[in-house]
């Protein structure tokens, strides 16, 4: 869990933020854009990158 949690905080903020939204909060796309006033598919490119960003740093360690 460490590890994960290292990784998150290398995340830029807002992929970050995104991450944590879907990931930990369960929230819906939908949910997301009313919140941050996002645009669905921008989330989704942001969630997308960041467990991207995520699987390399874990490879990595």
């Amino acid at each position: 869990m460490v590890r994960l949690q290292n990784a998150i905080l290398k995340l830029p903020e807002k992929q970050r933020a995104v991450f944590n939204m879907r990931y930990f909060d369960e929230m819906s796309y939908e949910d997301m854009s009313s919140v941050t006033g996002t645009s669905v598919g921008a989330l989704k490119a942001s969630y997308h990158h960041a467990v991207k960003k995520i699987e390399q740093f874990l490879e990595r360690d």
